[in-house]
């Protein structure tokens, strides 16, 4: 085993203070979501060994996202079954484009504003979180955007919650020739959406990793480690994708570090992802046994998945 390695890792355990239920969602959406969507309790505990966590931990952490209507659970005999629920399926299912697809769609220039200045008070704060979810930010009172946002997903939004009549929605641009108002509008990103914290993140993420990854081009580790890099790889990089709106390249810093890491994360889950796959299919189960066999969306992750022969 990997001494190096070993220690490494249970730094970056130590370090970000997991949260069972969060780690529990990056399990599901790496690992369990692109194969059914459904897992064992006894799984799960035993997967969630490897990171410190005791069944206790864990019980206390899926009936939190049952509660929460991310999971269902059934039992069958003796045995509890945890499953992706429908409301939680498209939140999975847009997190795994976010976080796998390499492509950075090129922007028209345009804004998408969103007026909340009709929605009454009670659905008002929900209907922000919901839009921030999507990459939007507060500019002015009831006013939010977002720098050519995704048409369908925010027309999905508003009629999901039968808000389409409440809001009124523009698209607009700057009526200053481009050069004189990108001061302005590189200003105006750097107020309103957080910037320099997510700066900050992927940095501290680039220089966890590429220790990792130094430590991992030797081939020198087990199913069990490539199982815990992957995890803890994924889960840091989902919490900051996730609060990270993806604007364009031309509105953020010279020297913005995403594209970094995602090279970094593509390159060491590429280095991971058979021994890591093998270590986790000879544990999870299903009520009908072992797990299914992965959609095509697993397979094309980072550009591709590379896996070792025979696996």
């Amino acid at each position: 085993m990997n001494a190096k390695l070993k220690h490494c890792l249970n730094e970056l355990t130590c370090e970000n203070v997991l949260s069972g239920t969060s780690l529990i969602m990056s399990i599901f959406g790496d690992c369990v979501f692109q194969r059914g969507g459904v897992i064992s309790l006894a799984s799960l505990i035993q997967l969630m060994d490897v990171f410190g966590f005791n069944e206790r931990s864990v019980r206390t952490a899926v009936f939190r996202l049952v509660q929460n209507d991310w999971l269902s659970s059934e039992k069958i005999g003796r045995t509890s079954y945890y499953r992706i629920t429908e409301v939680s399926r498209e939140r999975f299912a847009a997190a795994h484009e976010k976080i796998y697809d390499l492509d950075q769609c090129e922007w028209d220039r345009k804004w998408d504003l969103v007026l909340l200045s009709s929605v009454d008070l009670e659905n008002k704060a929900f209907l922000k979180k919901e839009l921030e979810w999507l990459g939007f930010a507060n500019i002015a009172t009831n006013l939010m955007a977002y720098p050519g946002c995704d048409e369908l997903q925010l027309q999905n939004l508003l009629l999901n919650l039968n808000m389409t009549e409440q809001v009124v929605v523009f698209r607009a641009e700057a009526l200053h020739l481009w050069q004189e108002s990108y001061p302005t509008l590189k200003r105006m990103v750097e107020v309103n959406w957080p910037i320099e914290q997510l700066h900050q993140r992927y940095d501290k993420f680039i220089n966890d990793f590429r220790n990792v990854l130094s430590l991992i081009e030797d081939g020198e580790f087990n199913a069990l480690q490539a199982f815990q890099i992957r995890i803890l790889l994924i889960h840091q990089y989902r919490r900051i994708l996730l609060k990270d709106p993806n604007l364009p390249l031309e509105l953020l810093p010279s020297d913005w570090l995403a594209l970094t890491a995602r090279n970094l994360t593509s390159n060491v889950y590429q280095m991971t992802i058979s021994s890591s796959e093998e270590f986790f299919l000879n544990v999870a189960r299903t009520a009908e046994g072992t797990m299914p066999p992965a959609r095509p969306q697993f397979y094309q992750r980072f550009g591709g998945l590379k896996f070792a022969e025979g696996t």
